[in-house]
């Protein structure tokens, strides 16, 4: 009976060995987060964490003015990850403040980071930035530009207090202008993506303008501040999750106030009409033309429709357009919101009013049939056509047949318990019939 009780004993041990849960190895949370950044190289995300990675890392960037994360896919390695951003490939606007969250998944667990933000600062040599706050600005200079930047300073002020009162609403927030003194380093803050004459850029998602003291004397650089914060404020009055308004609409409104007049601009509007034509506002909704000459036509045009709009239906329409546009309506519909005009009949007024034809659309040349040779369909399942496989999925290495393993090691161990209890329950069966030798 002994060699019985520990033979038994031994074979439950045996099962209790392999039925008991092997030693955890689940994601057991973050530890700290980090985030730096070299203007024009690279923003570095590190984390770290205490035991086991989980099974999947990813990181989720959102920038301002986005609709949704960046999900990146990052592999840990001994308990800490990182992921480099390579922004001198990925042009970054300098005074971006990005928003991020690590998020682990851990087989049905998906646990979250509290999320965190880094400010992209142009961090330049060279460039030994001061700051003010004046009025709802902060305005942002090094070198020698100090009394110029405050004069902005001043300037936008007085900008944002009458582009309120003519669009309606007030400002959401306040605001950055950074003064650059070279052209290298204002281009060089702008990106790839800017054109040659630019001298000055807002991001309204931003809240940013940058201005560039070589783009012309001060009297035209103030009027450019006036233009560029006005950009800041139409796009608070006109916020919503629909869609941007209409380009004409923005920029008319921003030169308009510059002056609070179309004069020079309708001078071109004249000279385009009889001598080449002008061009159709729904032409002019998304983006302007890159020639010169086109885009100061665009300029004009918008410039001269929001004078026309003035003088009809008041400076309420201005607001009861930008009203329109926070509620979802579309560019036509603003319009006849605020003016109580169709927009079609809105846009021949003023056509007429040049004595032009309103241009029609540009009927599209026919697409030719393709010249390219395509493979043959082949045979299904072959591969060569890139039509599915008819084999069948071979299980994951480590999981025989498709079974999990765990699955294997607890149907092993219940057999090895049943068999030495079936051999116990037979030995004493012998024993007691006289069997035993």
């Amino acid at each position: 009976m002994g060699r019985l009780s520990a033979l038994v004993a031994s074979g439950i041990a045996l099962g209790l060995v392999l039925l008991a849960p092997a030693p955890t190895t689940a994601f057991d949370g973050f530890g700290s987060s980090t985030a730096t950044s070299t203007y024009g190289e690279e923003i570095r995300f590190d984390l770290e964490f205490d035991g086991p990675a989980p099974d999947r890392l990813e990181l989720l960037i959102r920038t301002p003015g986005s609709e949704a994360s960046l999900v990146v896919p990052v592999t840990p390695s001994a308990g800490e990850a990182e992921y480099v951003w390579d922004t001198s490939v990925d042009h970054v606007t300098p005074n971006t403040l990005i928003t991020y969250t690590w998020r682990a998944t851990d087989g049905d667990d998906v646990t979250t980071s509290t999320p965190a933000t880094i400010r992209y600062v142009d961090d330049r040599p060279g460039l030994d930035w001061r700051s003010a706050r004046l009025g709802e600005a902060t305005v942002h200079w090094y070198g020698g530009a100090e009394q110029q930047a405050r004069r902005f300073g001043e300037v936008s002020a007085d900008a944002v207090a009458q582009a309120e009162e003519l669009l309606g609403t007030e400002l959401a927030g306040p605001v950055d202008v950074f003064v650059y003194v070279s052209e290298d380093d204002f281009f060089g803050a702008l990106g790839p993506g800017a054109r040659e004459w630019t001298g000055a850029a807002t991001y309204p998602e931003l809240r940013t303008i940058f201005m560039w003291l070589g783009g012309g004397s001060g009297a035209y650089l103030e009027n450019t501040m006036v233009h560029e914060v006005t950009h800041v404020v139409f796009g608070d009055a006109t916020a919503n999750s629909f869609h941007e308004p209409a380009t004409w609409l923005n920029e008319g409104i921003a030169t308009w106030s510059e002056s609070h007049s179309d004069d020079g601009e309708r001078q071109t509007v004249e000279s385009e009409a009889s001598d080449h034509g002008l061009f159709a506002f729904d032409a002019l909704s998304e983006r302007f033309p890159v020639d010169s000459r086109g885009a100061l036509l665009a300029y004009a045009q918008g410039t001269t429709m929001v004078q026309r709009i003035i003088d009809r239906y008041g400076t309420d329409a201005i607001a009861a357009i930008m009203a329109a546009y926070r509620d979802g309506a579309s560019d036509a519909e603003a319009l006849e919101a605020g003016t109580g005009v169709a927009a079609p009949d809105l846009y021949a007024g003023f056509f007429a009013a040049f004595d032009v034809d309103p241009p029609m659309p540009v009927t599209p040349d026919p697409i030719l049939p393709s010249d390219v040779d395509r493979p043959g369909a082949g045979t299904p399942g072959d591969g060569g056509d890139g039509s599915r496989s008819s084999v069948a999925p071979q299980p994951a290495p480590g999981e025989p047949n498709g079974q999990d393993v765990s699955d294997g090691l607890i149907l092993a161990a219940l057999l090895v318990m049943i068999g030495i209890a079936a051999f116990g329950a037979a030995v004493v069966r012998r024993r007691t019939s006289g069997d035993e030798p």
